[in-house]
C-alpha cells in the first residue's frame, strides 16, 4: 500500500501560513489562496526527501499531555505513561529498531524516561521480545498487520533497560498490538515499513509494580534499522 507522509518540514511550512484577523481582507484571501496552492504543491511534489523520513514529528496529544498523538504515517515517535512519569521517543536516539537473532525477534523502542513538566529526563530502552515470529528482512514485517499479542504468554517476553541495567519484567496482564503495518513507497519504490499500534501492561519490574498505560508508536522501519544476525 502506497503511504504518503507529511515530514516535518512540510508541517512547518503549512502552519507558517496562519490567518491573522487584523490583516485586510484581501490580503487574507491572498493568503489562504497562497496556503491551498502550497498544500497541493506538497501532495504532488513529495516535499521530502529519503533522509528526511527517519526525522521525528511529534505532535501533543492534548488528552494525554506529554504523549506524542496516535498517528499512522511513520512519524517515528512512540510515548506511553510509566506509572506517573513519560516515556517517550527523542530527537537523538533512533526511536525504534527491529532485531532478529537466537531464534526471536526484538522490537526496540529507545527513549527517555522523564517527569511530566519537568527537564530532567533518564534513557529508557524497552524491548518486546517475540518468539513466533522471524521476519527474514524488513519487508516481512507487513505481516504483523492488525496483530495483538498478549504479553503474559510465554512467547512473548518483555525487558526494561534504564541506567544501563536491563530488568525482565514479571507481566501481569498487558499487550503490544500491531494496528497497521503498511509499506511505505516514495517514486514508487519501498523505503520502509511503517509500524503503528498500542502498547499496556501491568508488571512487575525490579522488584516494583509498575503500569505502562495508553503507550502509542509509530515507527518506520527500513534496511538502516532492520537487523539479522
Amino acid at each position: 500500500m502506497f503511504k504518503y507522509r507529511l515530514t516535518q518540514k512540510c508541517i512547518e511550512t503549512i502552519l507558517n501560513f496562519e490567518t491573522n484577523p487584523t490583516q485586510p481582507k484581501n490580503y487574507l484571501q491572498m493568503k489562504k489562496q497562497l496556503f491551498i496552492f502550497t498544500i497541493i504543491i506538497l501532495i504532488f511534489t513529495g516535499c521530502s526527501k529519503d533522509y528526511e523520513l527517519k526525522k521525528s514529528v511529534f505532535i501533543n496529544d492534548k488528552e494525554f499531555p506529554g504523549l506524542p498523538i496516535y498517528s499512522e504515517w511513520g512519524y517515528n515517535t512512540f510515548g506511553a505513561y510509566y506509572d506517573r512519569e513519560i516515556f517517550v521517543s527523542n530527537d537523538i536516539s533512533v526511536p525504534a529498531k527491529v532485531s532478529v537473532s537466537n531464534n526471536e525477534m526484538s522490537f526496540i523502542l529507545d527513549g527517555q524516561k522523564k517527569p511530566d513538566n519537568y527537564d530532567s529526563h533518564q534513557k529508557m530502552v524497552m524491548t518486546f521480545k517475540i518468539s513466533d515470529f522471524l521476519p527474514e528482512e524488513y519487508t516481512n514485517l507487513t505481516t504483523l498487520n492488525d496483530t495483538i499479542l498478549d504479553l503474559t504468554n510465554s512467547a512473548y517476553q518483555v525487558l526494561i533497560s534504564m541506567d544501563n541495567i536491563t530488568y525482565t519484567a514479571n507481566i501481569l496482564s498487558g499487550k503490544l498490538t500491531f494496528k497497521r503495518a503498511q509499506n511505505l513507497l516514495v517514486d514508487k519504490k519501498q523505503v520502509e515499513v511503517i509500524l503503528s499500534g498500542y502498547f499496556e501492561f501491568k508488571a512487575i519490574i525490579n522488584e516494583k509494580t509498575v503500569t505502562v498505560s495508553d503507550g502509542r508508536f509509530d515507527v518506520g522501519i527500513s534496511s538502516d534499522n532492520f537487523y539479522i544476525y
